[in-house]
């Protein structure tokens, strides 16, 4: 009798301890004060990125239009990103011992800090993102005011989710933020279309559309067919480039157009397939530059409707 009663006794010490230490090892890692999700996306009005290089990234909800750096529009694909991410992360598992000092100090050198904002003045997030996991299926990343970082992901999704902050290789770039659009026209607010063939003059042409002329590359007017003028006009309500460029790309290029529509200038320059790095190398290209010189990466078919030549209005 007293042994089975000391069998009991310690049993039941035992099964005490198993869920004391359970417990405990959970209340000690992740509770609600490591939520790093914000459910309201629709309340956030300004999201800033900086990485360790002193690079920041600063975008903005102006009403229905996200600003990047107060310069550019945002990519509705990469602005959408990242509200979803905003919204969906979760902690994947705590840090193991093993490698917490080494995330801890990856976090400090190379972790980019986040901060998330409502009306523009009021934070309420703020978190760093490091490196992703060694299976890439999740990344390191430690909450403001937290004891401890943890490994954070996307339920569902295959992959780390630092891109999806605009983040590649733990640096950040405008250019990776920035709305492709060239060219956002209405045709009544169109009033001049001018097309230099800087190879054959002969094809060039200018076209006033108050009234509605033609002129030849002599300045001569010339007769046009007005369901065609009226497709050239509609061209220009969306032409997207496919990139953004460094200067030093340009090189040696050849200028090939001229494309003038009211104030802006868009110049075309010889693309180079060697110098094509893409996925798909069989799509023709073209440099760009517009206005202020800022180079730019475009494809011949978006742009073949509207570089055409005077005799494609006749």
């Amino acid at each position: 009798m007293h042994r089975k009663q000391l069998f009991y006794f310690l049993l039941v010490l035992l099964i005490s301890a198993l869920i004391w230490l359970l417990s405990t090892d959970k209340k000690s890692t992740i509770t609600n004060d490591n939520n790093f999700a914000i459910s309201d996306t629709a309340s956030v009005s300004r999201i800033f990125i900086a990485d360790r290089s002193g690079k920041t990234i600063t975008l903005d909800r102006i009403e229905r239009v996200w600003k990047v750096n107060n310069k550019y529009e945002v990519r509705k694909d990469a602005i959408t990103t990242i509200l979803n991410t905003i919204q969906q992360i979760t902690i994947q598992r705590p840090v193991a011992k093993n490698e917490l000092d080494g995330v801890i100090k990856d976090l400090a050198t190379t972790g980019v800090k986040v901060e998330i904002y409502t009306n523009k003045k009021t934070l309420i997030k703020s978190y760093t993102i490091g490196s992703p996991t060694a299976n890439h299926l999740g990344s390191y990343m430690l909450l403001n005011g937290a004891q401890a970082p943890f490994v954070v992901h996307i339920p569902s999704f295959n992959g780390f989710i630092s891109p999806r902050y605009g983040i590649q290789g733990q640096r950040l770039n405008e250019k990776d933020w920035r709305a492709t659009t060239v060219f956002k026209f209405k045709v009544e607010d169109i009033i001049r279309v001018c097309v230099n063939n800087l190879h054959k003059s002969e094809k060039s042409f200018t076209l006033n559309t108050k009234p509605l002329t033609l002129f030849n590359h002599k300045g001569d007017e010339v007769s046009f067919k007005e369901e065609k003028v009226l497709a050239l006009l509609n061209s220009f309500r969306k032409l997207n480039c496919e990139s953004f460029k460094s200067k030093d790309k340009l090189g040696s290029s050849t200028l090939l157009y001229e494309l003038i529509i009211n104030n802006d200038t868009l110049r075309t320059y010889s693309f180079s397939k060697a110098e094509d790095n893409t996925d798909n190398s069989n799509v023709k290209r073209m440099y760009a530059t517009l206005n202020n010189g800022e180079l730019m990466l475009i494809q011949d078919y978006v742009f073949n409707k509207v570089l055409i030549t005077i005799d494609q209005l006749q």
